[in-house]
């Protein structure tokens, strides 16, 4: 439980539920969860360099074990805190050392704890309690979004059944869908349990991370057809996409089924069937990147992506000298020439350097809108005029940028009394 824990739950920052064969083995997990996170900190540090190092993509090939292994290496700070706790109800046999675990208000302080963050930029708003461990108690009512998986360990029948797996199916803290993890071989009296229900009403209610599958097909094909719709055949052509992306509504979509993409993949991973597809996945992220930097109107990919997709992603593109999580660049950024020299070609400097102008006017419109709006059009002249002639149309954007950074516009020809400040002209 715990290394499935650690691989596929721990980096999204969710936590976990244990459903017990009876009270004695809630108290007897908390002791083996103890056991087997001693064990696998010890198994993580006892990693080789190699592995520790290992990048995701590399790491979705290991056998299960050192993939557990390595994820408790990443995240060891946090798995040394978590904390596991029962929540059982009492009786008056109990054993005395029970009475931590069924006394009513320490139970709802715990659950309480549960409910907060595990990990969060802020650690006072984080708690490091993961684990509750239970038999009845918490199966029915307990709303829980950060509650991220279920393991199932006791025969559970009927309504009982339907509400304990809409425990962990509460969505929140960017978890669209919870987990279930039947260790008892509960699917026949689950199906028994639908049948007193519509079609309609219990669609898509439980479904297998094999039918996972063929969305991740279908969502890959989406997005890269977006491309291959426009005769780019090959997503290592960046530039070309890049490009292809200048249509602000190609935009638009194209970030909506990448995140869908992104996403589904990180439902399958690590499962070695999601491995195909990461490629890809690194590809668009770098082409998002891109087109995030050229048109600086597309937000950052963020958390709309799971934690184990964003650090593949993430490695990739930083690795290609982009940090997806710097804000665009700006024309009066010190470094921005140096930005624009490294583009391969004159229409790709052509189009950064418009594109950072069209951003600086959307910016500062509303502090001079007559100025700004004249600037607009000017900047409109210029690409009218030059078209596609990327050599004298980046000399003429450099001139408008010159001014831009200077504080200075060159008059409008229409109206001699304007002068060349960006002072408030004439109306």
């Amino acid at each position: 439980m715990l290394r499935h824990y650690v691989t596929n739950i721990l980096p999204n920052g969710f936590k976990a539920q244990v459903v017990a064969y009876s009270r004695l083995a809630v108290v007897r997990y908390l002791d083996a969860f103890n056991a087997a996170r001693d064990e696998l900190l010890a198994e993580a540090e006892a990693l080789s360099p190699e592995d520790k190092a290992l990048d995701d993509e590399a790491l979705c090939q290991r056998p299960p074990r050192v993939q557990a292994a390595v994820q408790a290496w990443r995240y060891r700070e946090a798995l040394a805190r978590i904390e596991f706790a029962p929540v059982i109800s009492g009786s008056n046999n109990d054993d005395p050392a029970w009475k931590q675990w069924t006394e009513s208000a320490t139970q709802e302080q715990r659950i309480k704890r549960f409910k907060q963050p595990l990990l969060h930029a802020d650690p006072a708003k984080a708690d490091p309690l993961a684990f509750l461990i239970v038999k009845s108690m918490l199966l029915t009512g307990f709303d829980a979004p950060i509650e991220g998986v279920m393991y199932l360990d006791r025969p559970i029948r009927e309504a009982e059944l339907l509400q304990t797996i809409a425990r962990v199916n509460r969505t929140g803290h960017g978890k669209k869908f919870g987990i279930v993890v039947d260790y008892f071989g509960l699917a026949h009296h689950l199906k028994e349990a639908l049948n007193v229900y519509a079609d309609e009403d219990i669609d898509g209610a439980l479904q297998s991370l094999k039918d996972e599958m063929p969305v991740l097909r279908d969502r890959h094909l989406r997005v890269v057809d977006l491309f291959r719709s426009r005769d780019i055949e090959s997503l290592d052509d960046t530039e070309t996409c890049v490009e292809a992306l200048a249509d602000e509504r190609l935009r638009a979509e194209f970030a909506v089924k990448l995140k869908a993409f992104l996403a589904t993949l990180d439902v399958v991973l690590p499962r070695p069937e999601g491995l195909p597809f990461a490629p890809d996945a690194k590809r668009l992220a770098y082409i998002y990147a891109r087109a995030r930097n050229r048109y600086k109107d597309t937000p950052v990919l963020g958390k709309d992506v799971g934690a184990k997709v964003r650090k593949l992603i993430d490695d990739h593109v930083i690795s290609l000298g982009m940090d997806p999580k710097i804000p665009p660049i700006s024309l009066t950024d010190a470094d921005f020439g140096h930005h624009v020299a490294r583009e391969p070609n004159d229409r790709a400097k052509a189009s950064e350097m418009e594109h950072a102008i069209r951003a600086h006017i959307r910016e500062h419109l509303d502090q001079d809108p007559v100025a700004y709006r004249k600037l607009s059009e000017r900047l409109r002249d210029v690409l009218e005029k030059r078209g596609e002639q990327w050599d004298e149309l980046t000399q003429a954007l450099q001139g408008l940028m010159d001014e831009i950074k200077t504080g200075h516009i060159a008059p409008d020809n229409g109206c001699p009394s304007c002068q060349s400040t960006m002072a408030p002209s004439c109306a």
